[in-house]
């Protein structure tokens, strides 16, 4: 007689399919803790304004962004003045004094070097 082998038992058997990644939900602007903070990080303020964080470095060097204080290598946005600067570019349509405004505030893209 010959011995078949047999599988073993209890033998771990890798998945077949890769672990889903799991992400976790950035924390809301809007968090208690948050709006209580006076001065915003770069992330927080592009995410306020709606735009990336690179946007607002060239704010920053190229000005049409907020004011920003920096402190050692950190810059920080004070949140009233991220949202002053929201309201001064309120507009009702594009014929809107702040509207043309705005557009000269901001840099051009037409004079890159």
């Amino acid at each position: 007689m010959t011995d078949i082998a047999k599988p073993k038992t209890g033998a771990s058997v890798p998945p077949t399919q890769p672990t889903p990644e799991v992400t976790v939900p950035a924390r809301p602007l809007t968090s208690p803790a948050r709006i209580l903070r006076p001065y915003l990080r770069g992330g927080e303020a592009a995410e306020l304004i709606g735009v990336s964080i690179r946007t607002l470095e060239k704010y920053r060097c190229t000005g049409g962004g907020p004011p920003f204080l920096k402190v050692g290598f950190r810059v920080l946005y004070l949140r009233e003045d991220v949202e002053a600067w929201l309201q001064r570019h309120r507009c009702r349509n594009t014929s809107d004094d702040n509207y043309v405004a705005a557009l000269r505030e901001m840099p051009s893209r037409r004079n890159r070097p």
